[in-house]
């Protein structure tokens, strides 16, 4: 029962690495769009419709970057439990 723990928690390391990656990816594709759109973009737009999209990514990069500091936190919480629950020397 105990590998199985340990594996459970392993696996949801892993699982927190590859949301990490794809909150940072999105995070950095959102803001991205963001910097093209404010230095260039549509022309048809409104000065207001423009800044209420520009807004919009912006929101969702900072959503998109909150997500990618808590997997990273789960990230670290999950890895000393595995190092101190599991890979504990047995003399101590």
């Amino acid at each position: 029962m105990e590998w199985l723990f340990e594996r459970m928690i392993e696996l949801g390391a892993w699982f927190a690495f590859v949301l990490g990656v794809i909150f940072a990816g999105g995070a950095l594709w959102n803001l991205l769009w963001w910097a093209i759109g404010l230095f260039g973009g549509e022309a048809d737009l409104t000065f207001a419709e423009k800044m209420a999209f520009q807004q919009g990514l912006l929101i969702t990069a900072a959503q998109a970057a909150i997500g990618f500091i808590f997997s990273a936190m789960a990230l670290g919480v999950l890895a000393c439990i595995d190092r101190y629950v599991f890979d504990v020397p047995e003399d101590q």
